[in-house]
């Protein structure tokens, strides 16, 4: 009888597992599996790391491509959110106050060089394993310019000049630099930054929201060069970023500010090139770029998938050299991993990290979210004609003034 009755709980039990198991709700965690999270156009970068991974380790590395990531992991439920997630390094002061991401530990740090860790860290801890480095550049078409202006003046005259040439082509852009109606601070920083403006005070890791470097009077005394700019045609705020690039490889620009990213794009377009620089425009003042650093980042969902050590050696997988040169021989950036650096031979990515010397990482803090509207905007304003430069800067300096707490 007791047998019997042993049986019958044993197929009870059963029967409710099946049931329960048909009811719980599919996510995208399977035991034992990583979820990476990155944007579509990194996608195929992520799975030829994920591949080799697998090869070599047998854990399984889900690797799924977002178009609107930042969206996605902001409003996404537990169960079918990242362990790992693809961002820029300038995301991690907002990821980190809405409790997305945790702090990772490296054993190899040395291989990294203090301005990429730093950018990474919010007080002394690091967020991020560092993964490849990125910055904008100049591309000059060298048929149409051989010889490389070496001042932001003789750039000027020649892009002006072939203005003229062309003043029939309705496609002739004489500097292509992207802005279009919403603005783009990013690309238009190293003119900022050549100008005497800056963002904010203080250094990467130790930024100082307070100081506002938007209307500086070295900056304001130098911004009457940018109402030139937009009443010569030199730079306009109806380029966006589909005309700049699109001119550039149809040979219709004679200059054109753009990062790595749309290098294939342009080996592909056949248009002969040097990458570059920007010129110098005010003596005393570089006109530098931001640098980027693409970083995988831990989040708190790996501890809830119980994935959390194996989502940590992965980590530290990412943050070899070996592993770094599968991901820049796939997406064409500049490894942050030292190391790899030296075994990485692209010339044109070399060019790139000399054009980048002197970069400014992207502010890592939640302030940060707040130039890129204000800054945008002005350079919109300041090359469509809709305002002095001076006015549209000093309104941004204001407006970032009256956001920041």
């Amino acid at each position: 009888m007791l047998k019997k009755t042993r049986i019958a709980v044993i197929g009870a039990l059963a029967t409710f597992s099946l049931v329960f198991a048909a009811l719980m709700p599919m996510t995208a965690h399977a035991a034992s599996t990583i979820v990476l999270w990155a944007g579509t156009e990194k996608e195929s970068t992520y799975k030829a790391w994920a591949d080799d991974y697998s090869k070599r380790t047998g854990v399984t590395v889900k690797v799924v491509g977002k178009a609107k990531l930042q969206d996605d992991f902001k409003t996404v439920g537990d169960a079918d959110a990242p362990d790992i997630v693809i961002e820029a390094h300038d995301n991690i002061a907002k990821f980190r106050a809405d409790n997305k991401i945790e702090a990772v530990t490296l054993t190899n740090l040395k291989e990294f060089d203090a301005n990429v860790i730093s950018a990474l860290s919010l007080g002394t801890k690091l967020y991020g394993v560092p993964l490849a480095t990125e910055n904008i550049a100049l591309f000059t078409n060298t048929k149409m310019v051989p010889k490389a202006p070496k001042t932001w003046a003789e750039l000027e005259k020649i892009a002006l000049d072939l203005a003229k040439k062309n003043k029939s082509n309705k496609n002739f852009v004489p500097f292509a630099v992207q802005q279009g109606t919403g603005g783009d601070a990013y690309h238009m920083f190293p003119f900022l930054t050549g100008l005497g403006g800056y963002v904010f005070g203080g250094t990467p890791g130790k930024w100082n929201k307070y100081d506002i470097g938007l209307d500086n009077k070295k900056f304001l005394n130098n911004l009457s060069l940018v109402d030139k700019w937009y009443s010569s045609g030199l730079i306009k705020a109806s380029v966006n970023g589909d005309i700049a690039k699109a001119a550039f490889t149809s040979g219709n620009a004679p200059f054109y500010v753009t990062g790595p990213w749309f290098l294939d794009d342009i080996r592909k377009s056949g248009v002969s090139y040097r990458i570059s620089a920007i010129p110098q425009i005010i003596k005393g003042y570089s006109p530098v770029p931001y640098s980027g650093v693409q970083a995988a980042l831990l989040t708190t969902y790996a501890a809830k998938h119980n994935v959390a050590l194996e989502t940590k050696a992965a980590l530290q997988d990412l943050a070899s050299a070996s592993s770094q040169l599968i991901l820049s021989g796939v997406a064409l950036k500049a490894p942050a991993n030292l190391k790899a650096q030296k075994s990485f031979s692209d010339k044109d990515i070399a060019a790139f990290g000399i054009a980048g010397k002197g970069s400014i990482p992207m502010p890592a803090i939640a302030e940060n979210g707040i130039m890129w509207g204000a800054v945008g905007s002005a350079w919109v304003k300041a090359t469509s004609g809709q305002s002095k430069a001076a006015a549209a800067f000093k309104a941004a300096a204001a407006s970032m003034r009256d956001q920041i707490e």
